[in-house]
C-alpha cells in the first residue's frame, strides 16, 4: 500500500482501505500451519502487483471523479482487487467573517463589509450554475486570497487551496511531458547567474544533462555560480535562485549515487512548488473557473505534490452535522 500512496500522501501518514482480494481457490497454499490457522498465496508478487495496480488507478484520476472498482487481471487468471475507499474525515468548523449585503441591483458585487475590517472574501460578481459534469462545481468568492470557494450541482459546498491545487496540476504537467521523453524548455532572454556554495554547483553540474529532461538547462560559473539558460515552461517565470537552491538541497539528500529517475516525483514535487499559484494572489472568476476544471481532469489532485489536500467537499448532510441539525 505505501508504494501505491507515496506520491499521494504527506510523509508520516497512511492511508487505510478495506480490500477484498478474489482468488481461484487453487492458487492458496494451505498447508504453511499444521491447524490450517494460516495460508499463503502461491504467487505473492502477482497478487502484491494487482494490488498495487488497482490502488493507482483508483487514486490516478481527476479531483471529483466517481471511480470504478478496477476488475485486475494476473499471472494466475481471473481475479479482482477492489479498494474501497473510506469516508473522508470532517474538517474542523470555519470561523467566517459576516457575508456582505446584496447590493440593491440584485446582483452579487464586491462590497466593502461595515465595521473597520477588510472585506475577508472576494464575491464573483455573477456566479455560474453548477452543472452536474463538473463535481467541483462553480466558483462563488475566493478567501483570504488563498483559498476558492466552489458550489456543487448537488448543492456540496467545496474549498480548494489554489497553491496547493496549482502545485499538483504543474507537478503532473511536467511529469507527462517527462514521460513522453523530455518536458519542454523555456530560453531565458538573458541567461541567469546564481550564485550558490560551491558543494551545491557540483551537485547541480553533475546532474545538468538530467535536468535538462526536465526542461531546466544550466552550467557551472566558476566555483560559486551556475548559469541558467532555460526553465521548464510549465512553471511560467519563477526566479531560478530559489529554485536551484531547492534543488540542490534534495540532490543533497538523494545522495551521488541515486539515479534520478527513481526519485523523479520528489525533483518535479521541488520544481513545481516554484511555478504555482502563491496564496495571496487575488483571482477573477474564469482563473478559478479553469483550475477546478483542471483539477477535475488531472491524475492525483486530490493531493498536492507533498501529500496535503487540495480540497475540501462538504455534502448537505455534512454541513448539518457540523451545525448539530443532525
Amino acid at each position: 500500500m505505501k508504494v501505491a500512496y507515496r506520491d499521494v500522501i504527506a510523509m508520516g501518514r497512511h492511508g487505510v482501505v478495506a480490500l477484498y482480494l478474489e482468488v481461484p481457490p487453487d492458487e492458496l497454499d494451505v498447508n504453511v500451519h499444521p491447524a490450517k490457522t494460516e495460508l499463503r498465496f502461491r504467487d505473492a508478487d502477482a497478487v502484491r502487483g494487482a494490488v498495487i495496480g488497482a490502488v493507482r488507478r483508483a487514486l490516478g484520476v481527476g479531483t471529483g471523479t466517481v471511480v470504478p472498482m478496477p476488475q485486475v487481471a494476473s499471472s494466475w487468471g481471473r481475479s479482482s482487487a477492489r479498494p474501497s475507499w473510506p469516508a473522508p474525515s470532517m474538517a474542523p468548523p470555519l470561523a467566517l467573517s459576516p457575508v456582505a449585503a446584496r447590493p440593491a441591483g440584485g446582483n452579487l458585487a464586491e462590497v466593502q463589509l461595515p465595521f473597520q475590517a477588510a472585506p475577508a472574501a472576494r464575491q464573483v460578481e455573477q456566479p455560474a450554475a453548477p452543472s452536474p459534469d463538473h463535481p467541483l462545481g462553480a466558483p462563488v468568492a475566493q478567501v483570504l486570497d488563498t483559498y476558492i470557494i466552489a458550489v456543487a450541482a448537488d448543492g456540496s459546498l467545496v474549498l480548494v487551496d489554489q497553491h496547493a491545487a496549482h502545485e499538483r496540476l504543474t507537478h503532473e504537467a511536467i511529469r507527462a511531458q517527462m514521460l513522453d521523453g523530455a518536458a519542454r524548455s523555456q530560453p531565458l532572454l538573458l541567461p541567469a547567474v546564481v550564485d550558490l556554495p560551491a558543494a551545491d554547483v557540483v551537485r547541480l553540474a553533475a546532474r545538468a544533462e538530467e535536468l535538462a529532461k526536465l526542461g531546466l538547462e544550466l552550467e557551472a560559473f566558476g566555483p560559486g555560480a551556475v548559469l541558467v539558460r532555460a526553465i521548464p515552461a510549465a512553471l511560467g517565470s519563477p526566479e531560478p535562485g530559489p529554485l536551484l537552491r531547492d534543488l540542490a538541497e534534495e540532490f543533497a539528500e538523494l545522495g551521488e549515487q541515486t539515479v534520478l529517475s527513481s526519485r523523479l516525483d520528489a525533483i518535479i514535487a521541488r520544481m513545481a512548488c516554484h511555478g504555482s499559484i502563491r496564496a495571496g494572489r487575488k483571482l477573477g472568476a474564469a482563473e478559478m473557473s479553469a483550475l477546478l476544471r483542471q483539477m477535475e481532469q488531472t491524475p492525483r489532485a486530490a493531493t498536492c505534490s507533498h501529500g496535503r489536500p487540495t480540497v475540501l467537499k462538504l455534502s448537505k448532510a455534512d454541513i448539518e452535522r457540523m451545525f448539530g441539525r443532525r
